[in-house]
């Protein structure tokens, strides 16, 4: 591929970046914290990616024997290809169907005590705080108060009557997602896998101690009628630990 080929990759490179910091799709892709060094990385494609056209054309006009030779043959312009898909597709992030091959969040112990809830009223939560919280708040603050959870529905023939509210929990890119996973019961008309709800929920304390338990951890909750409701996609689709 000749220099004018490699400038417009970079250029190409350039835009779908653009594209998906306009459009918020990156954060199907990485954290939000990422914004700004994808921002970075745009201005610098775009500038590289313009130089190096620009001196191609310079090259054709003073050299044109010398500016026509590759250096790779030229199928290598289906690297283009990739890049149309990406600017002509919408992304989609992590769903059903990745959470049915990753093995969901265990809490880790926590060491710290938990910042108290407010004394009354619908709690919001992330739904990996809520996660901790069950398994390791000693004081049981979740007993009896309800909380106000955000993910999409994974469906689950062990739960006929419900399915799993999950959020992914992402450290650096979608590559690294864990689900984080609330078994819902009681949930009323069943609903599709990926669509993202609003549930409020009272969480069922265990008969035993999820530590005491073997096997998968999947933190049960109790939705009273009436408090599902279909939601957008959030800003951030993704949790993050830190």
């Amino acid at each position: 591929m000749n220099r004018l080929g490699r400038g417009a990759i970079m250029m190409c490179l350039g835009v779908v970046l653009g594209r998906l910091l306009w459009t918020g799709g990156f954060g199907w892709f990485v954290q939000q914290r990422m914004r700004w060094p994808l921002i970075l990385a745009t201005v610098v494609l775009l500038i590289l990616g313009g130089i190096e056209c620009v001196r191609a054309v310079n090259e054709e006009r003073d050299a044109p024997d010398k500016a026509a030779r590759s250096v790779a043959p030229s199928i290598g312009w289906m690297l283009i290809l990739p890049l149309v898909v990406l600017l002509s597709v919408a992304p989609t992030g992590l769903g059903a169907a990745a959470a049915d091959r990753v093995d969901a969040y265990v809490p880790t112990e926590q060491n710290n005590p938990f910042e108290p809830l407010p004394e009354s009223g619908l709690v919001e939560m992330r739904v990996f705080d809520f996660l901790d919280r069950a398994v390791w708040d000693k004081e049981r603050s979740l007993e009896g108060r309800e909380v106000r959870l955000e993910g999409l529905v994974v469906n689950d023939p062990d739960i006929p009557d419900g399915f799993r509210l999950t959020r992914f929990s992402v450290s650096c890119c979608a590559a690294d997602g864990i689900p984080l996973q609330v078994a819902l019961r009681d949930t009323g008309a069943p609903l599709k896998n990926d669509t993202w709800v609003i549930a409020d929920v009272v969480w069922l304390p265990p008969a035993v101690p999820y530590t005491e338990t073997e096997g998968e951890w999947v933190i049960e909750a109790e939705v009273r009628a009436l408090q599902i409701a279909p939601a957008g996609v959030p800003n951030d689709p993704y949790e993050s630990p830190y």
